[in-house]
């Protein structure tokens, strides 16, 4: 396969995008800003750089909209990205996610002065991953699955297993490092409240920390899907059905679907173990971190 074979889809993406994403400025009357990561490619360092290059090229704009699609990464550099998104929107900050942004991109969700989902839309909850190497095998461990395996020791959920289970636990997870894993669950807190106080929650620093709280204890799997119902009564939401929204929204659904259609359909069929490279493709006033595979 050529060079040119191998990335048409991620040109399809950005010829067809970049149609869509000056018709939903249009409609809107703000800075649209896309940040979209595949599904091989989770928040990380790197990507702080990448953002903050689009945003000194953009500028302090009064109002940007940020159309975020993510599965999570690295909690401490969504909440750098989510600074620095504030620090950039001068009035108002709006996060629009068209299908989901899950635990860390959740992060970068409370960034916002307000959350625009729909039916399909999702967030998840806030739960760093430990890499962790047991007996030469590297595995991704959820600080919310230890806490919540905690919990279920101390309420005795297993009954007379509880010493075998405990032996078990302690040979691939030393209980001195259960203080840490506590510790990392704070630090999460910690990185939503902040930005929850200083935009959708600045008059009421108490209900960041709850809603923070929440988003981080509030469910048991860390795969756990938090729709907006769920969120009512707790960050500031706007349904794409207002009359606001409603033009917007459409196109935005047919941006999520032409992405879901061409990079993500995209990576889904490459062969499974070869070699995939990571890939930073600029659309419109945004950006795109997708892999392709190496050469």
């Amino acid at each position: 396969m050529s060079d040119y074979e191998m990335l048409k889809p991620l040109k399809d993406f950005k010829q067809e995008a970049e149609k869509l994403l000056p018709k939903i400025e249009k409609t809107r009357g703000t800075v649209v800003l896309p940040l979209l990561y595949s599904m091989n490619r989770l928040i990380a360092k790197p990507d702080v750089d990448e953002v903050y290059d689009i945003l000194l090229e953009i500028g302090e704009q009064p109002r940007i909209d940020v159309i975020l699609f993510s599965r999570g990464g690295d909690p401490d550099q969504a909440y750098i990205i989510g600074n620095m998104l504030q620090e950039f929107a001068t009035e108002r900050l709006t996060i629009v996610v068209p299908r989901f942004a899950k635990s860390a991109a959740t992060i970068i969700a409370c960034a916002g002065d307000e959350l625009v989902m729909g039916p399909a839309s999702e967030l998840g909850p806030i739960d760093l991953i430990v890499e962790k190497t047991i007996e030469n095998k590297r595995y991704y461990i959820s600080v919310l699955s230890v806490m919540e395996l905690i919990r279920m020791i101390r309420e005795g959920i297993f009954g007379d297993a509880t010493p075998k289970v405990l032996e078990l636990i302690d040979k691939q997870l030393a209980f001195t490092e259960f203080g840490d894993y506590g510790r990392l669950m704070e630090h999460t807190i910690d990185l939503a409240s902040r930005l929850l106080k200083r935009r959708m929650f600045k008059d009421n620093p108490d209900m960041a920390v709850k809603v923070a709280e929440e988003l981080c204890k509030g469910w048991k799997s860390h795969n756990a899907a938090i729709i907006g119902p769920d969120l009512e009564d707790k960050l500031r939401l706007i349904s794409p059905d207002s009359e606001e929204w409603r033009e917007p929204w459409k196109l935005i659904w047919r941006l999520h679907r032409l992405w879901v259609n061409t990079v993500i359909e995209f990576e889904s069929i490459q062969p499974p173990g070869i070699p995939l490279e990571a890939l930073n493709i600029r659309v419109g006033k945004g950006i795109v971190f997708c892999v392709k595979p190496e050469i």
